[in-house]
């Protein structure tokens, strides 16, 4: 018990500080190639959209390599990599050089998430994965509010040594979570990589593993509602101040880093999960639906409008992550633990993204009718969950029974 609780300060430590650098750099990355290296909004578009394809097209190989070489090594070198990707930044003087760093920097993110997915499920056993999930998660959010914190200062000052500094804070995060992980035990290893690298793998060919997590993953299209539609809607069509929709990102990120291990903890099984996830489908359609009304009042009311609904979609995204945990850990193969996860990686990657641009699409072009859509979306991604969740569930113990033949 001491030994996990040791790799769990490691793991959840390493973690917390990557977030404090990811919020900082999500903070002021949009301004530092604007302001300081001189791109345009178009040019920056193209080259992170390149960068996210580079993660999708990853994922599943990177999580194949974590199943042979192991988990914890191919973190480390995924974490180094960033590191220098990220101070790469510094050296940007073109759109070229920035879709090449993009491509790394971003790219390995969605690569990494598998990963580090992987190992957490590859250190711990039953409910407790889960919980190390959860816990994980709510650590990036509380390094996330710090590091967006420190780089509302960065903004203030507003000069190039600020944005430098920030950019090599943020680097300094993935050297140190390197070197927390380094003291973590390796995940057990496969003697060989799956065909294509996991392209024709075993995770990909899982036809009702796929079939239940291609919706719940779906649902991974809140978190655009969040970054895009929520200050789109406040700034275009109501009378609320542009604050309330920075308000609701951070709420969200303190309601997140608060609730999500006890909201995960009581979801440990299939079962569960897919209830979960159905759940979080009409949750999170009844939050798109509460934001209209903002449209039709006064700065005042449209404030605690939004707000309110804000709530409502914090609620059904801690249900989304959840019954996504509680569905993916408990059906997939322990020897491919990698490309399992990167799987996931690989479909929420692909959410991500095109979600923020069909969101803009529908709330900027459509208005309210662009709400019931994303309403719509988010009802019809719940409701195959839990019998897709049954039939998959139904597979793994016919696959359990025939393993003891």
């Amino acid at each position: 018990m001491k030994h996990e609780r040791v790799i769990a300060a490691r793991l959840l430590t390493g973690t917390a500080i990557n977030g404090v650098g990811g919020g900082l750099w999500f903070t002021i990355w949009a301004l530092y190639l604007t302001r300081v290296v001189g791109l345009s909004a178009g040019q920056l578009g193209l080259s992170l959209a390149v960068a996210g394809v580079v993660g999708i097209v990853l994922s599943l190989p990177g999580g194949a390599l974590a199943d042979r070489l192991g988990a914890r090594r191919v973190a480390v070198t995924i974490n180094l990599v960033r590191a220098a990707a990220g101070l790469a930044f510094l050296a940007v003087d073109g759109v070229l050089a920035l879709t090449l760093v993009a491509a790394v920097f971003n790219g390995a993110q969605v690569v990494g998430s598998g990963v580090g997915n992987a190992l957490i499920t590859g250190l711990f056993r039953g409910d407790e994965r889960v919980r190390m999930l959860a816990r994980s998660r709510a650590a990036v959010h509380a390094g996330n509010t710090v590091g967006a914190g420190l780089g509302a200062a960065v903004l203030a000052i507003d000069r190039p040594w600020a944005y430098a500094a920030a950019i090599v804070g943020n680097a300094a995060t993935f050297v140190v979570n390197a070197s927390l992980l380094v003291g973590v035990p390796e995940t057990a290893t496969s003697r060989r990589i799956s065909r294509w690298a996991g392209l024709r793998g075993t995770a990909i060919r899982d036809r009702r593993y796929l079939a239940v997590m291609l919706p719940i993953t779906a649902l991974t299209a809140c978190w655009a509602v969040q970054s895009v539609g929520i200050p789109l809607w406040v700034v275009s069509s109501t009378d609320a101040s542009p604050a309330v929709a920075a308000t609701t990102v951070i709420v969200s990120s303190i309601l997140i880093a608060a609730l999500q291990s006890a909201v995960s903890a009581r979801v440990v099984t299939v079962r569960r999960g897919a209830r979960a996830a159905t759940l979080s489908g009409v949750v999170l359609a009844a939050s798109c639906l509460a934001f209209v009304p903002a449209a039709w009042v006064g700065a005042g009311w449209a404030a605690v409008i939004v707000l309110g609904a804000g709530l409502l979609h914090v609620a059904g995204e801690l249900l989304f992550v959840s019954g996504q945990w509680g569905v993916s850990v408990p059906l997939m193969r322990e020897e491919c633990r990698g490309e399992y996860q990167g799987l996931n990686a690989t479909l929420t990657g692909a959410v991500q993204e095109f979600a923020p641009a069909v969101v803009a699409a529908l709330v900027g072009g459509l208005g309210a009718y662009g709400w019931a859509v994303l309403a719509g979306f988010f009802v019809a991604c719940a409701a195959p969950i839990v019998p897709l969740a049954a039939q998959a569930v139904a597979a793994r113990d016919v696959r359990s029974a025939d393993a003891l033949v």
